[in-house]
């Protein structure tokens, strides 16, 4: 009987985490957790380029934590604080059979949360959109929603955005003290790294259960074209701060019809990951949300398929973890939004609950659900959400491989707007901001995100006929394959 895909996660992390944990002779174990990990994926009852990707996936995070220990980055005590957390993921825990005993399936794997919309730059585009006043989450609801979600889930990973996160101000309280409240959580924080003295990243590693991401656009002229005059040099001193005190970093990277090709040059991917020592990176494919949202600020689809095969081979070749949330949807099964599975929901500094990030519509708030004595598991009663997360059962996630459809193309708002926008007219979700508000009275909007839909699908479906539903050969690298010399 093949594995099912339900035991993926934690077959895949306990091999990260055995070969990771073993000194003196981690480079043997990567190899040899390398090797298991293949051996398990590809017996998995996925499409068969889905198994390679989600394979190329975890070897290039296996391969990032052995460079990054390696070569110092990582401190010691940073480094027990991450295989705690690891550990606490594999072990089983009674809240998340409870949830699954109630609702059917197990709960989402993190909360992402805004808690500030505060921000000292002005960057184009930006998802966050604007408002009259920068909203805050209180100190009291973030905690509880943390809480909550560890209590209530069984869940240990926060992902946090904003605004700018370290600019979060309140009753006294930062966002390191919201860490510092949560010693068992493991939180990712998207930032533009100007708030990183090296105070903070001396509060960071002694902390050591914070990873920020700090946003590039590539090389640093594009990077300030975007972020403003004087912010690439900031971003050095923040990289070289968070190098002394040993906290693993990473970079975020939006891709737009601009800088598209440059991002995962050769250039750019060694200065990030070789010179600076980031040891991740998340891609973003600018989303036409927000501030001034703008169409054509969005990847072509021949752009996108160039940077789909560009990241691959990136992760194969230079094995950099790299994931792209749109590209990496055959790693991911899919969307993750709406309480997926291993999901996640979306809170903003005004409470707003949305599917996701990039989804700016919010059938909930979470101060109003904390006001008549609900909890964070209210959310996942909400019709919005619910059919949301039927969508992407039968789009691809646990689905038998030749029912699964284009997990290129996984996004309901990008890609499957023709879904997407009926549900938000039946629902009426609350927009965010003013800019939600007005694309959905937006008729050049609503039909150039459907015209886009259908050029991504002309071109990507046979990619995903050819690449994934046909047996791929067979792409270990030269040292797992018997016989062969390295």
């Amino acid at each position: 009987m093949k594995p099912t895909r339900l035991w993926n996660n934690r077959v895949v992390i306990g091999a990260l985490y055995r070969a990771a944990s073993v000194r003196g002779v981690r480079g043997t174990a990567v190899k040899v957790a390398d090797r298991a990990i293949w051996e398990f994926l590809k017996r998995t009852d996925n499409p068969p380029g889905v198994a390679r990707d989600e394979w190329l996936t975890m070897r290039a995070l296996l391969y990032s934590f052995h460079r990054g220990l390696s070569n110092g980055l990582i401190s010691d005590h940073a480094w027990r604080k991450f295989l705690d957390f690891a550990r606490r993921r594999l072990q089983p825990h009674p809240a998340r059979e409870a949830f699954r005993e109630k609702y059917g399936q197990y709960p989402p794997g993190f909360l992402t949360v805004s808690p500030t919309r505060a921000c000292n730059l002005n960057c184009k585009g930006c998802y966050a959109g604007t408002e009259d006043r920068p909203g805050t989450l209180s100190f009291p609801v973030f905690d509880r929603l943390l809480k909550e979600m560890e209590e209530l889930w069984g869940a240990a990973f926060v992902v946090i955005s904003g605004g700018e996160p370290f600019l979060y101000r309140s009753e006294d309280k930062d966002l390191l003290d919201m860490a510092e409240a949560h010693p068992n959580l493991y939180f990712l924080v998207y930032t533009n790294g100007t708030q990183i003295t090296r105070e903070v990243a001396q509060r960071l590693g002694r902390l050591a259960n914070l990873t920020p991401a700090i946003s590039v656009e590539g090389r640093a002229p594009t990077t300030e074209e975007r972020r403003g005059s004087g912010v690439f040099n900031q971003i050095l001193s923040a990289f070289a701060n968070l190098r002394e005190f040993g906290v693993p970093f990473g970079i975020s990277m939006t891709a737009t019809r601009q800088n598209c090709d440059e991002l995962l040059s050769d250039e750019v991917v060694d200065f990030y990951f070789e010179e600076q020592g980031a040891l991740y990176g998340w891609i973003f494919q600018y989303m036409p949300i927000g501030k001034g949202y703008d169409l054509s600020l969005m990847v072509t689809p021949e752009q996108r398929l160039r940077l789909h095969h560009r990241m691959w081979e990136v992760l194969r070749e230079k094995k950099v973890f790299l994931m792209d949330f749109w590209n990496s949807g055959t790693a991911t099964h899919g969307c993750l939004a709406a309480g997926r599975q291993g999901g996640y929901f979306y809170v903003n500094w005004n409470g707003d609950v949305t599917p996701c990030v990039f989804i700016p519509y919010a059938p909930a708030n979470i101060y109003e659900i904390y006001e008549r004595g609900g909890t964070i598991n209210d959310l996942m009663d909400i019709p919005f959400f619910a059919e949301i997360r039927r969508w992407q059962k039968s789009y691809g996630y646990l689905t038998k491989p030749k029912e699964t459809k284009n997990l290129i193309l996984p996004c309901p708002h990008r890609d499957h707007f023709d879904f997407l926008y009926p549900l938000l007219l039946r629902y009426r979700p609350k927009p965010i901001n003013k800019e939600a508000e007005k694309a959905l009275a937006d008729q050049k909007y609503i039909q150039g995100l459907l015209d886009y839909g259908r050029a991504c699908a002309a071109l990507l479906d046979p990619v995903w006929e050819r690449e994934y539903l046909k047996k791929v050969e067979d792409v270990r690298p030269i040292e797992l394959v018997p016989g062969a010399k390295s």
